[in-house]
């Protein structure tokens, strides 16, 4: 008789097997019902596409997930229900900032409606990516980051003129982290213990072979608060604009938001952008007043250096 352990382990082998098989399974039974939901789609049955894209598996890639909620967005629309469709697209956006419709999923009627949905929240998105990848760039993490980067490049290239200047000076800055953290060390690997000692080899002709140089890009560093052995940039000039409420409701109201601002080796500010909205008519006032704004520049060793300096802006009525 073989011992109960034996037994055990035999039925963890097999539930364990069977687990990934249905693992293997999850994706090609999502791709099958994504694909009925599409032919229900074409033949204009709406309801049912909409119902079908419902059971569609939650472990699904990205791309499918993205896939799923845009047929989702023009089920809706084909059904009139235009309020729901808005919040998926806002959805699709938030977690897939560079999707767009093709020609061959919807129709220029579709595809004009996501893309005015789209258009307004670009500005946050690219403010949120910019602050999620300084955290990561914060925390060592160089593949985050340089996602992050890459995708606040990419969507104010996309904008182009239309992009306030707010925003389209986070390109500038997005590229600098984005190229520090490209040339950022990788970390070191695990050293590998010890091989047994060997009979010793006769020494090799030449000079003593070396690690291999890296190659890092002359990147200007950009220091900010993180660099605790920086010297921090004094005000000299630093005059905020003058706050006008508008009506009586604003008077009563408070605003708070988040400037950002790049002080060169001399003093000056080289970039100003807000990374949090303070107020519509405010924000333009404030990037122009920074830009006039004068430093005694941050050191590091007595050197002066670049550095980010984030302020949190509070406008309140005078009591």
């Amino acid at each position: 008789m073989k011992p109960i352990s034996t037994f055990v382990s035999r039925l963890a082998v097999a539930a364990l097997t069977a687990m990934a098989l249905i693992a293997a399974s999850a994706p090609a039974a999502a791709q099958e019902k994504l694909t009925r939901a599409k032919e229900l789609y074409a033949s204009a049955s709406y309801e049912e596409a909409l119902q079908a894209l419902g059971t569609v598996p939650g472990r699904t890639s990205a791309i499918e997930s993205t896939e799923v909620a845009a047929y989702q967005v023009f089920c809706l629309l084909a059904l009139g229900r235009s309020d729901e469709a808005k919040q998926a697209i806002e959805a699709i956006v938030h977690s897939d900032p560079l999707f767009h419709p093709s020609e061959g999923q919807a129709s220029p009627r579709l595809r004009t409606f996501f893309e005015d949905v789209r258009r307004p929240m670009l500005p946050d998105v690219v403010r949120q990516s910019y602050a999620r990848g300084k955290e990561a760039y914060g925390r060592k993490d160089a593949t985050g980051a340089m996602a992050d980067f890459d995708r606040v490049i990419a969507l104010i290239d996309e904008m182009g003129e239309a992009a306030d200047p707010g925003v389209a000076d986070l390109r500038t800055l997005a590229q600098g982290f984005r190229d520090l953290s490209a040339a950022a060390p990788k970390p070191a690997p695990p050293v590998a213990s010890p091989a047994p000692a060997a009979a010793a080899a006769p020494p090799a002709s030449g000079p003593p072979a070396g690690p291999a140089p890296s190659k890092v890009e002359n990147v200007v560093r950009v220091y900010s608060a993180s660099d605790e052995d920086v010297v921090k940039p004094t005000a000299v000039s630093r005059i905020l604009p003058n706050w006008n409420p508008v009506n009586a409701v604003q008077a009563m109201q408070e605003f708070r938001g988040v400037l950002e601002v790049v002080i060169g080796e001399n003093g000056l500010v080289t970039y100003a952008v807000i990374t949090k909205p303070v107020n519509p008519a405010y924000d333009p006032l404030l990037i122009r007043a920074a830009r006039d704004w004068k430093f005694k520049p941050a050191t590091k060793d007595g050197v002066p250096v670049r550095y980010l300096l984030r302020m949190d802006i509070h406008l309140a009525a005078k009591r």
